[in-house]
Formats: C-alpha cells, structure tokens, sequence
C-alpha cells in the first residue's frame, strides 16, 4: 500500500481526503505540521513532536485536538496503513471555526536521500533569508512554509541538494528544509534559536547526545564565512536524521566527507533511535 490519510476520523486513500474550502489552512495557510520517521512500525520521538506542535498552537493561538486523541489517530493510521518503515505528516488546522479543529494524518512509504549523499555529502548553497510577517513564523512548524520552498528551488536551480538560508548580518540560519551543524576548530557550533530557526526535534537530540559524549559544542551565531573554512557540516531531520555536507557555494569541507564528529554522532543518533524503540537494529 502506498499510504493512507486519516482526515477527522476517516480513513482515506491519500488522494481521497477532502477538506472544507472554508478551512482557514486551506485559505490562509494557518496551522501547523509535524513530520516523523517510523521505524519498524513505531514512531520516534511522537512526544516531542507534539510538545512542539502545541506550542506552535499556543504562538498562533488556536486549539489543536486533545494530545491523547492526536496520538491514538496516529496509532490508527500506521496500522491500517500497513508500512513498518514509514513517514508520519500531521497537520492540524483551526478548520472553519475555533472550535473545529482539522486535523489530518498522512502515513507513506519511507522516502530518504539517495545512499550517495550519506557517502559523499550533499551540495549545499547560501540563499538569503526571508524575514516572512511575525517572528513567530519563524519559531513554529507553520503551513505557511512557501518561502522555504523557494529558497530550496532556487538551490535545485543552482545545482545543489540544499539551500542554506543567510539573515542580512551574514549569520547562517538554518537549511531551507533542515537544520545546519558544523564543526569549526574542532568545536560543534550549530545556530542559537535566537537567531529564528526552527527548533528541530533532531536538532535537540543530537545537541543531548554531543552533551554525552563530552564532544565541545555551542550554539553561537556563525557567519557564513566560518563555514567556507569548517572542517565538517552537517544537516539535521527526522527523516534524514544527519545529512552530511560537502561543500557550500562550492567551497568543500576541510575534513574528508563524513568526517570523524559526523560519523560518531550519525551512529550515537541510530543507537538511540535502537534504545528508545526498542528496536534490534534500525534502517538508514
């Protein structure tokens, strides 16, 4: 099966689901979304995912469904979708009214990057940031993510896997679909979320798991000239996990690609996905 789409309590073939033309995602873009991996038919860091979804809520000020509701709607929709190994969108909108909410469920076969960038890295360019209405855009999973994407076409447009959003200033941000790590002078430096990112559900972990490992790490502001000059770079996701990088606006990663913290981490990030589920072994 390629999928299944649970929409307000029906189960629907993804090119089935109708919402109301009335709801306000559908007409504003107003709500938010969480994308998670699933692995071996369960899912990583759900608690996480909706700790962030509703404080995503409470910064746009709509009431999302009751959390034990969302994570039971979840359950159904991996079961009856039948994929062990598998990606997990939810969306939850304020529908046509405050006290309607819309939330939608998408389960579908895993889709990740090809091996080759695992092995060699991606391609990476600066695109300018776009300092899109309220900052709280720019704190929260908003279905209001256009911009996003035309950094990321523009990077396609130029040859690469990945646009690196730049503020103004000459600070790096985050990766148009992805949060960015480096490692300069043999220290992890990832931006704070001062800066206007997102904050990452992977980003958190990887930060906990380099805590644990005693690894020197900080998260500072980093002009995007110090990544012309990293060692090692790397980007973050929940279907990705860690991507590395290598080369941004053409200027290659001083270390071999994946270098030594990358690897380290990549295997700590899948020895904890293992622990947390439960799991043998795990994909990816």
């Amino acid at each position: 099966m390629a999928g299944i789409a649970w929409v307000n309590g029906k189960l629907l073939l993804p090119d089935q689901p109708v919402i109301s033309p009335l709801d306000r995602g559908f007409l504003y873009g107003e709500g938010l979304f969480e994308t998670m991996r699933v692995y071996s038919g369960k899912v990583f860091l759900l608690s996480q995912h909706l700790d962030r979804l509703f404080a995503g809520a409470t910064e746009l000020d709509f009431t999302p469904p009751d959390r034990n509701y969302i994570t039971q709607a979840v359950e159904q929709a991996l079961a009856a979708s039948g994929l062990a190994d598998a990606s997990v969108r939810l969306t939850v909108t304020p529908g046509t009214a405050p006290s309607s909410p819309t939330l939608v469920i998408l389960v579908r076969a895993l889709a990740l990057p090809p091996r080759e960038l695992y092995e060699r890295g991606c391609l990476a360019v600066s695109v300018p940031a776009a300092r899109v209405g309220a900052t709280a855009l720019r704190r929260v999973k908003s279905l209001n993510y256009l911009a996003n994407l035309l950094a990321q076409r523009e990077a396609r447009r130029r040859g690469a896997h990945e646009a690196i959003l730049v503020d103004p200033d000459g600070c790096i941000v985050e990766g148009a679909m992805r949060n960015i790590f480096a490692v300069i002078a043999g220290e992890l430096v990832t931006p704070p979320l001062s800066r206007g990112l997102l904050p990452g559900i992977t980003r958190a972990a990887v930060l906990e798991i380099a805590e644990k490992q005693k690894l020197r790490w900080s998260e500072r502001d980093i002009p995007l000239t110090e990544v012309y000059r990293a060692e090692e770079c790397f980007l973050t996701s929940s279907l990705a996990e860690i991507l590395p990088v290598a080369s941004v606006d053409g200027r290659c990663m001083a270390a071999t690609v994946p270098g030594a913290i990358t690897e380290a981490l990549t295997d700590a990030y899948r020895y904890l996905v293992r622990e947390e589920l439960d799991l043998p072994n795990c994909s990816g």
